[in-house]
């Protein structure tokens, strides 16, 4: 575990600071803290945590993988800068091809491992293929996919879920429903890959039970008429306002709310999703 731990701190020697700064280059006029270069941090982190399971279940973990993960994670939603659309993995595969020829001693054919791999991280067809071995588990496209999956969980994937819809047109009364299926489909994906790693899904799970609990209420209150303020209606209404109307941040969006609000329900939601978000600390990017 100590040489895994080495290569993957000398991988990130290596890329993490490039890539900061490549992704602050590319966010650096967008308003989408969903998907902004914190998120690629977390994907990255999950990645990087799959990979670290999946040692401990007996597998080696090749330096190459490990560097093409990285390079993905950190790319596969840049596209969205250029269009919100979901089919935005293309794009997002152009802007890494500026990374990439900056790499001279890589082999092309990693290089359109990597660019395939983030071309189709929303593709479900790569995400559903059968895993007949352990190895199948070290597929770049599963990785960096089900990577992606993961930030969708928990109160974080309430905000991302919240934002990215709102901003794609989807009303507040339908949110419910079409997150659900989305996230069903994530965490199908993921159970059916990694179920293996149990103690890993377990934890997986909670946090998936998490962000359906969410929208389950918030789909009660909508059906049943409730606007009180300790609801999950009046957070979904807050992240609109903040994040969606008026383009803050995540962090502003946080301390506005706890200055504001005052019911029970809302003021656990933002200091727990406040702790989420410091996962990011974990990596010191600059």
């Amino acid at each position: 575990m100590e040489e895994l731990l080495n290569t993957i701190h000398q991988v990130e020697v290596n890329h993490l600071h490039k890539l900061h700064d490549r992704l602050n280059h590319i966010f650096i006029d967008v308003s989408l803290p969903s998907h902004d270069l914190n998120h690629h941090v977390r994907v990255w982190l999950f990645c990087r945590g799959l990979l670290v399971e999946l040692h401990k279940a007996g597998l080696d973990i090749p330096t190459e993988l490990i560097e093409s993960a990285i390079i993905a994670c950190f790319y596969h939603d840049t596209g969205l800068t250029q269009t919100l659309d979901e089919q935005h993995g293309f794009q997002s595969a152009q802007l890494c091809r500026l990374y990439l020829n900056a790499l001279p001693n890589m082999e092309e054919t990693r290089k359109m491992a990597i660019l395939t791999a983030i071309e189709l991280h929303d593709d479900k067809s790569t995400k559903n293929k059968p895993v007949t071995k352990p190895e199948d588990l070290l597929n770049l496209n599963l990785l960096v996919s089900t990577a992606d999956d993961l930030d969708a969980l928990g109160l974080i994937g309430v905000f991302r879920y919240t934002e990215i819809y709102l901003k794609r047109g989807i009303t507040i009364p339908d949110l419910p429903r079409k997150v659900t299926q989305n996230l069903r489909n994530r965490f199908t994906s993921f159970t059916n890959a990694f179920s293996s790693l149990h103690r890993y899904a377990d934890r997986q799970r909670l946090r998936y039970r998490e962000t359906i609990d969410f929208f389950a209420r918030l789909d009660s209150e909508i059906a049943q008429g409730i606007k009180n303020q300790d609801s999950a209606l009046a957070i979904i209404q807050l992240l609109d306002e903040q994040l969606v109307k008026k383009h803050q941040s995540i962090e502003q969006t946080i301390e506005y709310a706890l200055n504001t609000q005052t019911a029970g329900y809302p003021l656990h939601f933002f200091n727990k999703l406040r702790s989420e978000l410091e996962v990011t600390s974990a990596i010191p990017l600059v």
